[in-house]
């Protein structure tokens, strides 16, 4: 989990050091019980953009069946500013997830009667939920991932539902009524382009994010598609991404470059606030593309390896493309890759994404107009 979510050196450690140490600590301890009354609440989550914009709404539901309860979320620091655009949270704590011993003193300094690990697969957060000062622990049992021994109460986490309803399984035990959306505080600063403008975030992260590209020349051609249409371009994505973009802009007609800007690398603040006020976001499968729903915004989502009934954006104006070639869809916690991956982004062609935008935004394919 740690930084790099897919990282196999990362995934090994939180495996064969994380399932002995919870294992040993788990036996010196009994189940506890439900309290009779709760006083306090604790949420852990600490990374995955696009797991943490999820969590947003069990936080919600939180609220609204726990008016007057502290609610304490327990963050990493890759997706903490994110955990900040929440609303409903009465605290938010950084943890580490390099210094253990930080981590644990971080965990233990806001004492809560319930406390609630968000994570399906990281043996770390089970970790740190076993060494909370938490009266009560709710967490998943993901098969295969043997870290569910020391919560009092665990869940079953489903590879066939989307992520967002094993998320609500998790909540429904303390008797909340789970209704909620994803949704994040739209930002109160101005954005780095004049309207009427796309945004598209291009790339992916985490293990094998090439597996979850769309083809660069088709990036290019939709870039000037709506360029033709009168509207100016933002490419989002990480700094490592900033050289990236300028490639894909370096391959745009001339005459199409300046209505395009690269903000790769900007603040999260301006990111948010890039994704709120544009006409249409176009993103792959990754935390930007989940963002831009829960600020509820036009999306059209690409998904390949990812299956949008797995891990699709939720909101009432996103719309999702899917590979169609047979065997995508295949990733469940994000690392199952097969020896031989099938071509998924690569079957999805430009003419469904054209049709999706122009769906989403109401042009006319053949006119070329906007209505």
């Amino acid at each position: 989990m740690l930084r790099q979510r897919g990282s196999p050196t990362l995934h090994y450690l939180d495996r064969y050091c994380g399932i002995p140490a919870i294992a040993v600590l788990a036996s010196l301890r009994r189940k506890r019980k439900l309290p009779p009354t709760i006083e306090s609440i604790g949420l852990l989550r600490l990374g995955g953009i696009g797991d943490t914009v999820l969590v947003s709404a069990a936080v919600a539901d939180l609220r609204r069946a726990f008016p007057r309860v502290p609610l304490t979320f327990f963050s990493g620091p890759t997706n903490l500013e994110f955990v900040q655009m929440m609303d409903g949270l009465d605290r938010v704590v950084e943890v580490s997830v390099r210094n253990i011993a930080g981590g644990i003193r971080a965990i233990r300094s806001v004492p809560v009667d319930v406390m609630i690990d968000f994570g399906p697969w990281p043996r770390l957060e089970a970790l740190y939920t076993l060494l909370s000062r938490a009266s009560f622990t709710i967490g998943f049992q993901t098969p295969g991932q043997y870290r569910h021994y020391g919560y009092d109460l665990t869940v079953h986490h489903s590879p066939t539902v989307h992520e967002l309803e094993n998320f609500r399984q998790l909540v429904r035990p303390l008797g909340v009524k789970t209704v909620s959306l994803p949704s994040l505080r739209r930002p109160r600063i101005g954005t780095l382009l004049d309207s009427p403008y796309v945004v598209f975030h291009l790339w992916p992260g985490g293990r094998r994010k090439e597996l979850k590209q769309w083809p660069s020349e088709r990036w290019v051609k939709l870039i000037e598609e709506f360029v033709a249409r009168g509207m100016k371009v933002a490419l989002t994505g990480a700094h490592s991404d900033s050289g990236c973009n300028d490639a894909i802009i370096g391959c745009l007609q001339p005459c199409a470059r300046r209505f395009v800007r690269n903000v790769a690398g900007v603040s999260l603040p301006e990111t948010a606030a890039m994704l709120a006020h544009s006409c249409l976001v176009v993103s792959v499968n990754t935390g930007v593309m989940h963002m831009a729903a829960a600020l509820n915004v036009r999306l059209v989502a690409l998904h390949g390896p990812t299956s949008s009934l797995r891990w699709g954006p939720i909101g009432e104006r996103a719309i999702t493309v899917n590979s169609p070639l047979e065997g995508c869809g295949y990733l469940d916690l994000g690392s199952e890759y097969p020896t031989r991956p099938p071509a998924c982004m690569e079957c999805i062609s430009y003419e469904a994404v054209r049709d999706a935008c122009c769906s989403s935004i109401g042009m006319e394919v053949e006119s070329g107009q906007v209505m």
